[in-house]
């Protein structure tokens, strides 16, 4: 691949979309949805809408990025890519979500479609505001997480009249741990230079601090990372105990999940107790966590979805991280794309 190539491949960070473009792909399964025709159309959804908010993110946040030495190498900060290329290619990308989707109503794929059209608008929306917004008040991560739980059931609507409890759940889920992401791992990986432009999130007004590479994590911010962790950890059981029609399950699904769960935890309280700031460090414990936390919701779909397409799902996103990391980074598993 030429080095003009490779350079748009890493700002639109294709490691990470095979788990960023299956939100909505879950959402059609918790209304019993496998046509592989749909499913893939919602995939490709899930990639015109990671492009627009991963894009427009480094558009916006491309000054705050340039404080900080590990992130030279991303192709806005060091100016491999003009700044308004990105900006043409995020609204690209959301324009090429909106022509899928009314090709898709035109072909009659898409059912609800004014419901349809609203849901997906709503989370377009929430997630401008968030990347125009994000750093300027504490808790605007509310407004990606929000983009993103809506999106989920986006996929429910698309393609089913109704949308069930397993919904939901999902929905509340996926809620959680993009609040995590962004509020505990985003505020944690760049405290580092977000405090030299005065931003305002969650992490810095709890009092993490980074001084000459030192990690300090108060014990209140530990405390709300494992709100969010708990949380979720809840809500998944949710459909195993209150559930009774429409989702059936394997004792061993359970257990499966409660394992993965435990290594969640693991990787969240090792990252939350680091005295040092090495981002490498962090990078890869974001990875162990998101990774793990992303391959429960396939196991507890597991039943609906049948043993080789939830097989699939599970390994799915490792496989296109390692295959794409590698490709751009010589290395199957450290995340440069944080």
């Amino acid at each position: 691949m030429s080095g003009k190539l490779v350079e748009y491949i890493k700002l639109i960070r294709l490691p990470g979309w095979g788990a960023y473009c299956i939100t909505a792909v879950f959402g059609a399964i918790t209304v019993g949805v496998l046509d592989p025709v749909l499913l893939a159309i919602l995939f490709i959804i899930g990639g015109f809408v990671t492009l627009y908010g991963f894009v427009l993110n480094d558009y916006i946040d491309v000054a705050t990025d340039n404080l900080s030495e590990d992130l030279t190498q991303r192709p806005l900060v060091k100016g491999s890519i003009p700044k308004s290329h990105a900006l043409y290619i995020s609204i690209a990308g959301v324009l090429g979500a909106y022509m899928l989707i009314l090709v898709s109503m035109m072909f009659g794929l898409f059912i609800q479609q004014i419901n349809t059209l609203i849901v997906f608008t709503i989370a377009v929306i929430l997630a401008a505001i968030y990347n125009i917004y994000g750093k300027k008040f504490p808790g605007a991560d509310v407004f990606v997480a929000g983009a993103t739980a809506v999106y989920c059931i986006f996929g429910a609507l698309a393609v089913s009249k109704t949308i069930t409890p397993l919904t939901w759940v999902v929905t509340i889920v996926t809620f959680f741990q993009v609040m995590y992401l962004n509020a505990i791992i985003g505020g944690l990986k760049d405290a580092d230079h977000d405090y030299k432009l005065g931003v305002k999130n969650i992490a810095l007004t709890f009092g993490v601090q980074v001084k000459e590479k030192q990690l300090f994590i108060p014990l209140k911010f530990i405390f709300l990372a494992l709100f969010f962790r708990t949380g979720s950890l809840i809500v998944m059981y949710y459909p195993i105990f209150f559930i009774k029609d429409g989702y059936q399950y394997q004792l061993w699904q359970p257990i499966i999940m409660g394992l993965m769960f435990i290594g969640v935890f693991a990787a969240t309280i090792k990252m939350l107790s680091l005295k040092q700031f090495i981002r490498n460090d962090i990078r890869k414990l974001i990875s162990i966590q998101a990774f793990l936390r992303y391959s429960i919701v396939p196991v507890m779909l597991l039943m609906i979805t049948g043993y080789p397409i939830g097989i699939f799902l599970i390994f799915f996103p490792f496989l296109w991280f390692a295959i794409f990391n590698r490709l751009l980074y010589g290395s199957s598993s450290k995340p440069e794309t944080l």
